[in-house]
């Protein structure tokens, strides 16, 4: 859309822009129908979602393309995967026990000693850092960003490492782990802490977009997946600390995702450097006004509740929701407004439209 990043660098640094940018994760047929003026029938798909992207968001995340067919497929880890339309989940584990995902731990980190070439791929992470890979990797960012217009695109979207584990082996395996293989579970974080530096350095380009994401899902609707004290244990704000200060000196900003209800460790998130937080989930109990009174130099991204509000309200309720927040959360900047997660295939058109359109009319 128009303007879309210098309404997102103004949101960051405390000025209410013009109007209100719009920031979301569109995983919704009928909505990137409407966006894109074209269906979603198989024959350019990926040229569609750009399009609903470009003329529906100021930014965004990733720009998915739906699957037509159930997919499996083995991911680095030896999973067995499978995806269909929009989501994707694990079929089979790589191993079945705690000792099958300590081995699994152990060959990565004497690979990693060994060199990047004897690493198992996870991602682009293991690739080595140097100017060449740095210059490829932002010819190819610019090149993206002309498919999708003026729309700003987050290419660097950093795992943290919990969030990395956890979705290679689950929360339960993970628990086992952490009783049984502590200080080798311990040691993998650091290592993949490293790569993820690595990837930084090769992925973050201000050239391309003015922000990072760091997706790190860790709570729940009823609180963090841990206590504070064992996120300490593990590193994690050190971390994501690392992450700020580096992504700072390259001047961007730092985003903190998490779903679920974080409360409890957002001094903490704070206090490494992060400048925003998304995407506010209401049903889980975050609130923005709340936030909004306590935190006033945090820029909020997302907060529109779509668990409800977007899902099952009435058009004039999203209006006036939509609204609200605007006025009580962004009369400051710092709000780039979306959803309180993404738009899936269960928020009906017209809802969204009644969103989009007030957002607009800021």
């Amino acid at each position: 859309m128009e303007q879309s990043r210098e309404l997102i660098e103004k949101a960051f640094d405390g000025v209410r822009p013009r109007r209100t940018p719009i920031f979301d994760l569109l995983y919704n047929d009928a909505v990137i129908e409407h966006f894109a003026n074209f269906a979603l029938d198989g024959t350019n798909d990926r040229k569609v979602v750009k399009d609903a992207a470009a003329n529906a968001l100021d930014g965004t995340r990733c720009i998915a393309v739906p699957q037509r067919r159930q997919d499996t497929w083995l991911d680095p880890a030896g999973n067995i995967r499978m995806s269909d339309c929009w989501t994707s989940w694990l079929k089979t584990p790589a191993f079945s026990n705690v000792d099958g995902w300590a081995g699994w731990l152990r060959q990565y980190i004497e690979g990693f000693e060994a060199g990047p070439e004897k690493t198992i791929q996870l991602d682009l992470t293991e690739v080595r850092s140097d100017s060449d890979r740095c210059k490829t990797v932002l010819a190819e960012q610019q090149l993206y960003n002309q498919a999708i217009k003026r729309t700003v695109n987050l290419h660097c979207t950093p795992s943290t490492a919990i969030n990395a584990i956890l979705y290679y082996m689950g929360l339960d395996m993970f628990s086992y782990l952490w009783t049984d293989y502590r200080d080798l579970l311990i040691r993998w974080m650091g290592v993949y802490k490293k790569l993820t530096m690595n990837y930084v350095d090769i992925c973050a380009h201000n050239d391309t977009s003015p922000a990072v994401m760091i997706y790190a899902d860790i709570a729940y609707k009823n609180g963090s997946m841990f206590s504070r004290d064992m996120f300490k244990q593990m590193g994690f704000f050190e971390e994501v600390a690392e992450i700020c200060f580096f992504c700072h000196k390259k001047d961007l900003k730092v985003i903190f995702h998490s779903d679920g209800y974080i409360m409890g460790l957002i001094d903490d998130l704070i206090a490494t450097g992060i400048d925003g937080l998304n995407p506010i989930e209401k049903a889980a109990g975050m609130d923005i006004f709340e936030l909004r009174r306590k935190y006033p130099n945090l820029t909020f991204v997302g907060g529109v509740d779509v668990t409800h509000l977007l899902r099952t309200a009435s058009v004039d309720d999203i209006h006036h929701e939509t609204r609200r927040i605007i006025t009580e959360v962004g009369s400051e900047g710092h709000l780039i407004i979306g959803s309180s997660t993404e738009v899936g295939n269960d928020v009906p058109l017209e809802n969204y439209l009644a969103f989009h359109d007030e957002a607009m009319a800021d």
